[in-house]
Formats: C-alpha cells, structure tokens, sequence
C-alpha cells in the first residue's frame, strides 16, 4: 500500500467534502497551493507536522488522513 497515495486520496475527499478549494486549504494551514497539489497527487511525502495541520483545518484527526478510506 503506498502511504502516500492514500494521504493523497484522503486529503482531496476531506477537502472537498468541506468545499475547499486547492487554493484556500493551503493558506489556512500555512502551506502553499503548490505543496498542496504535490500532496493530492502523490508526490510529496507528509510530515506528522503537515498532516496535523491538515487534520486541523478540515476537521478530522491526523490518523484519519493516513487510513485508506475502504478500511
């Protein structure tokens, strides 16, 4: 299971669930749309930082951005 994929999937359904853009998910947690972006596609690798500061703004738990959604 590729972790990364599954933070990927994760971050874009909570998004969009709380009908965020791309755009401002990034500036409330501190990140850049670019980073973002990286994160939703599977190219870049989360900290525990970034996936608190994620869970922060779209109102789930780190643990729940990192759980494959089908479990």
């Amino acid at each position: 299971m590729d972790m990364r994929a599954v933070v990927a999937q994760n971050v874009r359904r909570y998004r969009l669930a709380k009908g965020m853009t791309q755009e401002a998910l990034a500036e409330a947690a501190g990140f850049s749309q670019q980073y973002l972006s990286e994160l939703e596609t599977a190219k870049a690798n989360p900290t525990v930082v970034t996936l608190y500061e994620l869970g922060q703004q779209l109102d789930v738990t780190p643990a729940q951005l990192v759980t494959p959604f089908d479990v």
